[in-house]
């Protein structure tokens, strides 16, 4: 029974008590999906994970929504587009490439995994 105790403590201890990977309950594949979207459809251009570039950063998308049942919002956000959620000068262009499954992992990876 310690010894159970001992492996799951070094485990909070080495990954932290909330990783948010969890609590969406994506799958490794699923996050390195969303990485890819996040790479490969210009994403990265204006985001950055931590730190506000032209856009919010993941960060500070994830904390102004945590709680919030956001995801499908979101994911229609990232597909049409959206106007003054950060600021009146602040748009976010439309990427109607995206599917609407992977406009939603991209959406669920930045709510709850990406930070």
């Amino acid at each position: 029974m310690r010894t159970l105790f001992m492996y799951r403590l070094c485990l909070v201890l080495i990954f932290g008590t909330n990783t948010g990977i969890a609590e969406a309950g994506l799958k490794s594949g699923d996050i390195s999906a969303a990485r890819a979207l996040f790479t490969n459809n210009g994403c990265a251009s204006c985001h950055d994970i931590s730190e506000r570039s032209s856009g919010p950063s993941m960060r500070d998308i994830a904390k102004r929504y945590r709680g919030k049942k956001v995801n499908a919002e979101m994911a229609q956000r990232i597909r049409e587009g959206s106007i003054g959620r950060w600021g009146d000068a602040e748009a976010h262009p439309p990427i109607g490439v995206l599917e609407p499954r992977e406009a939603r992992l991209l959406a669920d990876w930045i709510l709850n995994a990406a930070p």
